[in-house]
């Protein structure tokens, strides 16, 4: 369990620009750290949505970029759909745990 603390710790300096959350282990960091995930995919969402205006107005030319742009906001929104769905999971299951 401590590897996979640690190798979490060692992604911290690779995620995006925007999102760079400090790892700590009470209840409102992870909440925190969830918030700016969620604010983080949102903002991509955006940014695709820009992209995709900008194209269909002509004023895009590289369509590479556009391409670039639409990858990150569908792995980050696929990303971000998985975490829910695993927490979710945790609160049922912790739910279900008789004391």
């Amino acid at each position: 369990m401590t590897g996979s603390v640690n190798a979490l710790s060692s992604l911290r300096g690779n995620l995006p620009g925007k999102v760079q959350p400090e790892i700590k282990s009470s209840p409102a960091a992870f909440g925190e750290l969830l918030k700016n995930a969620i604010q983080h995919t949102d903002g991509l969402q955006k940014e695709a949505d820009q992209a995709v205006r900008e194209l269909a107005g002509g004023n895009l030319d590289n369509l590479h970029d556009l391409m670039i742009v639409m990858e990150q906001a569908q792995l980050s929104l696929q990303l971000t759909v998985q975490v829910v769905s695993k927490v979710v999971q945790a609160y049922q299951e912790v739910y279900r745990m008789q004391i």
